[in-house]
């Protein structure tokens, strides 16, 4: 997983501007802080008035069903005005909560350019959160720490609890009354049921319609039912997903400022880790196949695991010795990834923020790691040494496996002798530096076989 601002390693932090004129920064700071405060205080505004509002048309709803029956009596069917009442009240629900989920988003929206703003002005909290909760926007020192939906039970959910409840109230007692006036259409056994069985489902309804209006960037309901069938296993995922995204990121623009050709990278990854990376949608079912096979021995072990799959265990799982729980939720999440983002940007998080050797995250810390230096256009025998290097925790030199794999390439054409004497010398020097850990049988079997 990807480490924390605070922890060793991990070096890109929100970035701090200076200006040669700070008045400017803070003007923009105070105009976004009055907005943020002019937004908070419309919602508040909002859910006192969607109270009054909810309470009002539901009574007026219930009150005038029976009136409303005699008028029309002669002209439409019993059934035909509580339909009516229905549609009335759920066009009204429904209206009310994209509005304040929309206001929702203005807040917290608001809030997270606060924030920035703060940040570029050079303020931090730093680890001092006592009186002042991350969470909040008045403690936060990242953006994404504020939430579009911070839970059911906060403030931005009290206008769903007002809407849902009444509007729930009303259709249960229409839905009733729809039931009383047409005896020869329902039955009246059955009826309590039918009753209870619309009007849950009208409550899960307003809740599905409010949590997916909110959200977030990358958030998708797959996400979210996983993020919760993960903690119901046992192997919950990192708190802010957002983030964590956003730092992932971060990590590929610092590989991009730094110039760095990922072109050959990207070739050699696809080839060694995932071949049919852009014809699946997350999940290769033919390496899933062989990979059981080779658990029963019927043909030679090898991973199943696509590129997809390993960003998610890298950035979102946090315990990564739990294996078979850890295999069901990177296959369930390797789909929404491939959804979220394109496969080239899947490629760019992969080279600049997954593991690539004991604590080295991104090809960045990986060059410096090995080389002592950042390779501005690796070439073949590099991009397929830091390819072969990913998630490699035992620092070991997999001979056998780099022999195959590497005859395999040059086969394919992607590399030829000379690629295979500059790889050579790089696994050599690698161990000369106690980088990997080999014995001298095992260097000298990669000499001999490729005649250096």
């Amino acid at each position: 997983m990807i480490e924390e601002d605070y922890k060793i390693g991990w070096r890109q932090h929100f970035p701090t501007y200076h200006f040669n004129d700070r008045d400017i920064a803070l003007a923009e700071y105070g105009v976004a802080a009055k907005n943020l405060e002019s937004e908070e205080r419309v919602f508040l505004n909002a859910s006192n008035v969607s109270l009054v509002s909810s309470a009002a048309l539901g009574s007026l709803l219930v009150g005038s069903s029976d009136r409303l029956a005699s008028v029309f009596e002669d002209i439409l069917p019993p059934y035909i005005i509580s339909i009516v009442l229905l549609s009335i009240i759920l066009a009204f629900s429904f209206v009310t909560l994209k509005y304040f989920s929309d206001r929702q988003r203005s807040i917290v929206f608001s809030g997270r350019k606060v924030i920035i703003l703060r940040r570029m002005l050079g303020l931090s909290y730093g680890r001092v959160q006592l009186l002042l909760p991350n969470w909040r926007v008045e403690g936060a020192d990242q953006p994404l720490a504020v939430r579009l939906f911070p839970g059911w039970f906060t403030y931005a959910a009290y206008p769903f609890w007002i809407v849902s409840i009444i509007s729930t109230s009303v259709i249960l007692f229409l839905i009733a009354y729809m039931v009383k006036q047409n005896q020869d259409i329902f039955e009246v056994s059955s009826a309590g049921l039918l009753i209870a069985c619309i009007s849950v489902a009208w409550f899960f309804s307003t809740m599905l319609i409010y949590r997916v209006s909110l959200l977030d960037v990358h958030e998708t309901t797959r996400l979210i039912f996983y993020r919760r069938l993960s903690r119901l296993i046992g192997l919950p995922l990192v708190e802010n997903i957002e983030y964590i995204i956003y730092r992932a990121k971060l990590s590929f623009y610092e590989t991009d400022r730094l110039k760095i050709d990922t072109d050959n990278i990207k070739r050699f990854l696809v080839f060694v880790e995932d071949k049919r990376f852009y014809s699946h949608s997350g999940i290769d079912y033919k390496s899933i196949f062989r990979s059981i096979l080779g658990l029963i021995k019927v043909k030679p072990r090898s991973g199943g695991s696509t590129i997809p799959q390993q960003v998610v265990r890298t950035l979102f799982i946090t315990d990564l010795g739990k294996t078979y729980r850890r295999k069901f939720i990177e296959l369930s999440l390797a789909p929404w990834l491939t959804n979220v983002f394109s496969k080239d940007i899947i490629l760019e998080i992969y080279i600049s923020a997954v593991r690539f050797e004991r604590g080295c995250f991104g090809v960045v810390e990986a060059m410096e790691h090995f080389w002592g230096k950042v390779e501005k256009k690796p070439s073949n025998a590099q991009a397929f040494f830091l390819v072969e290097r990913v998630s490699n925790v035992r620092s070991r030199l997999l001979v056998n496996k780099i022999i195959e794999t590497a005859k395999s390439a040059k086969d394919k054409g992607l590399m030829n002798n000379s690629d295979l004497r500059a790889l050579t010398l790089l696994y050599e020097n690698a161990v000369r530096d106690r980088k990997i850990i080999a014995s001298s049988n095992e260097v000298k079997k990669l000499r001999t076989l490729w005649g250096v």
